[in-house]
């Protein structure tokens, strides 16, 4: 019995050319394999059909341009090149209350952090800071009483920072990586959260302090609790926790020791005043802290996509 001829032999055989003299006298014996080869020629003269159908020769550029330029080369003028206006900018997309849409996410997405903070948060700030104020006011030294109140709100300003810095342990980390926006837009919304918090909180309390005036109590504070805020939670994303909270617990003891209005004089009392001091150089300072902070937020939630 012949054994008949596999099909990728009959595939390659139904190719246009010659076929071998000892493949040629078995399909010359073997009706199946010719009913087999003509079906693979029948394929194969159907898949070059298509081929040369979908084929698009390109005209040569004198075929597809020499009748127009022949033509405005008669009548002396060339033809102006065509136009294409700009596609138009989009719109600006409003919400329904007329803010634009970056701005409704934007607070859309600080409320939805605000109810994701710890609950104790804002009140146990509030009574802190309230409680500084009136303490502040039964002292008859100003020195003395501007040290407590903005000491106090440096301590709760730094508490909060760390709350912001969310650590590992906190199931609420993981929803900076599982939100559809960036985590550090999700970062950044905790901590307006926080900081506007606390901030407005000591502003309005500023004024319950007796003596040196509000200005002057708002500047006792501002800038030493965003400096420390800022630096602990710098070091907390980018090392640890643990390091954020002893360097901004370090800097506020030494502001409350030998700072502006410290309660006592030590060699670095002039650094530390500048330092601490509300200045522009020490807002600047804060907020590259805080920028550091976001880029390193950043490149975690790049690592998590990525893992």
């Amino acid at each position: 019995m012949t054994s008949h001829l596999a099909d990728d032999a009959l595939a390659r055989l139904s190719r246009p050319g010659a076929v071998p003299a000892q493949h040629q006298r078995h399909l010359d014996d073997c009706p199946d394999c010719r009913t087999r080869m003509a079906v693979w020629q029948g394929i194969g003269d159907a898949a070059r059909a298509d081929a040369v159908e979908q084929t698009v020769a390109v005209p040569a550029f004198d075929v597809l341009m020499g009748p127009a330029l022949a033509a405005a080369g008669q009548q002396g003028e060339t033809p102006a090149p065509e136009t294409v206006a700009p596609p138009p900018r989009p719109a600006r997309r409003f919400a329904p209350h007329g803010f634009p849409e970056p701005w409704r996410l934007a607070g859309l997405l600080a409320l939805r952090q605000a109810a994701l903070l710890p609950r104790i948060w804002a009140p146990l700030s509030a009574l802190g800071i309230v409680g500084a104020a009136l303490l502040a006011t039964t002292f008859t030294q100003e020195r003395l009483a501007l040290r407590v109140f903005g000491g106090a709100v440096v301590l709760l300003m730094l508490f909060g920072a760390l709350l912001v810095a969310s650590p590992r342990r906190d199931p609420r980390r993981e929803l900076l990586f599982t939100l559809p926006v960036p985590p550090a837009a999700v970062f950044l919304a905790r901590l307006t959260v926080v900081l506007s918090v606390d901030v407005l909180l000591a502003l309005a309390c500023s004024a319950l302090v007796d003596g040196p005036g509000w200005r002057t109590v708002v500047a006792s504070w501002l800038g030493e609790s965003l400096l420390a805020a800022s630096l602990a939670l710098a070091l907390s994303v980018r090392f640890a926790p643990a390091i954020g909270a002893a360097a901004g617990g370090t800097l506020w003891l030494l502001g409350l020791l030998s700072g502006p209005e410290g309660m006592f004089t030590t060699p670095f009392q002039d650094l530390l005043g500048a330092l601490l001091s509300t200045t522009p150089w020490t807002l600047v300072l804060a907020l590259g802290l805080l920028g550091w902070a976001a880029m390193a937020m950043r490149r975690a939630g790049g690592a998590a996509a990525s893992d």
